[in-house]
């Protein structure tokens, strides 16, 4: 067996972390975990190309609308400022190939959100996360903050 990065362990770790909390939240829905999804890919979705790929968390909620929700074990305070935008870049781009299947491809609503483990304490950082991802659709949230009443 092949030792795994420190990164790569910690990430695993965070992303059960979180599973676990979800698990028996759904009620009309269907919660499903490593959800395959073929993806539209290419240039143009004109072609139609197939790729696939993997949705931490999907919930399937009465037919209107899916849940699409990724788990990032992102420091965000480790990464190098002039990495930030790229960092964030990836993380959307993922996310809207999971949304594009099913906006586009099966012409349902998503609910789309990426969970990072803790806000980062880099002045400005968290809202300019909050802020960039916000204007793609996207909900994020930080796991280790307390719920809002």
């Amino acid at each position: 067996m092949t030792k795994q990065p420190a990164q790569l362990k910690k990430g695993r770790a965070f992303e059960a972390r979180v599973k676990s909390g979800w698990e028996g939240e759904g009620s009309e829905g269907t919660e499903r975990f490593e959800e395959d999804i073929e993806l539209l890919s290419g240039l143009t979705r004109m072609k139609r190309q197939r790729k696939h790929g993997r949705m931490d968390i999907f919930v399937n909620d009465a037919g209107d609308f899916v849940v699409i929700v990724e788990i990032k074990a992102t420091d965000w305070d480790r990464i190098l400022p002039a990495n930030v935008q790229r960092n964030l870049s990836s993380h959307r781009r993922q996310v809207w190939k999971y949304i594009d299947k099913h906006i586009v491809g099966e012409h349902i609503d998503v609910c789309a959100g990426i969970i990072y483990p803790t806000a980062p304490k880099t002045p400005g950082l968290q809202e300019r996360i909050e802020e960039y991802h916000g204007s793609y659709g996207l909900q994020v949230v930080w796991y280790d903050e307390p719920a809002s009443p």
